[in-house]
């Protein structure tokens, strides 16, 4: 994946810094010496370059003003990209899951397929079992569930 950059953002914020700074009397060599970070650091943060998170709060702190002032500007309020429906369905899996467990449904051991085709059944959704089988185990690595083999078949119940 390609590393991302929002510039224009990172430009915003930065100006809102340095005219912070500025209006602080402050040189750059100030900050630096108030957080211990180079002259760059400071040159980079204000020119909208991308920086750590770490910097730029302390950076804040130097100029005694709270990060969120710095960052209360307009943004458009929006993911780069939008959720796909297949994210959103396996998104409301774990819940769904978490519901059958907190109505003892898992009190009788299941196997993912069972799981599958009352999920099926109840909310009308395509599933793969590989799916189910992925939450089932992170409930068992959570010690919610537990997970018993028999033959080629995996069964959860209850703890």
């Amino acid at each position: 994946m390609a590393k991302y950059k929002d510039s224009v953002n990172l430009k915003r914020i930065g100006k809102r810094i340095k005219s912070r700074r500025v209006k602080l009397n402050l040189e750059i060599e100030d900050v630096a010496e108030m957080t211990g970070f180079a002259y760059n650091t400071i040159w980079n943060v204000e020119n909208g370059l991308e920086t750590n998170l770490s910097y730029f709060i302390q950076i804040c702190f130097a100029l005694n003003i709270h990060p969120k002032v710095i960052l209360d500007i307009e943004f458009d309020i929006k993911p780069r990209f939008p959720l796909s429906a297949s994210r959103k369905e396996k998104s409301r899996l774990t819940p769904r899951i978490s519901k059958y467990i907190e109505s003892d449904y898992f009190a009788t051991p299941r196997s993912t397929n069972d799981v599958v085709s009352k999920m099926r059944e109840e909310f009308k959704m395509k599933l793969e079992s590989k799916t189910i089988s992925a939450i089932l185990l992170r409930f068992v690595k959570d010690n919610i569930l537990q997970h018993v083999k028999e033959g080629n078949r995996n069964f959860y119940s209850s703890k």
